[in-house]
């Protein structure tokens, strides 16, 4: 499980295989979603086992939880 979260840069995920919950919504093999950045996202978990192809145009950041509001 990733908890809630950001990324100082825009990603595109690719679902390959498995299951994965993110948002709380299910995305199964053949799903892409894409994040702009600073968006909050998330959490992801793995309803199976699961690969992802994450691609982010620029540096991860700081992974750690947002800031509340």
């Amino acid at each position: 499980m990733i908890p809630i979260h950001t990324h100082p840069c825009d990603e595109y995920v690719y679902v390959l295989k498995g299951v994965v919950e993110t948002g709380g919504k299910s995305c199964s093999a053949g799903i892409f979603w894409i994040t702009p950045a600073h968006t909050q996202q998330g959490p992801h978990i793995a309803i199976t086992d699961v690969e992802i192809l994450t691609i982010r145009l620029g540096p991860m950041g700081v992974f750690e939880q947002p800031k509340p509001l």
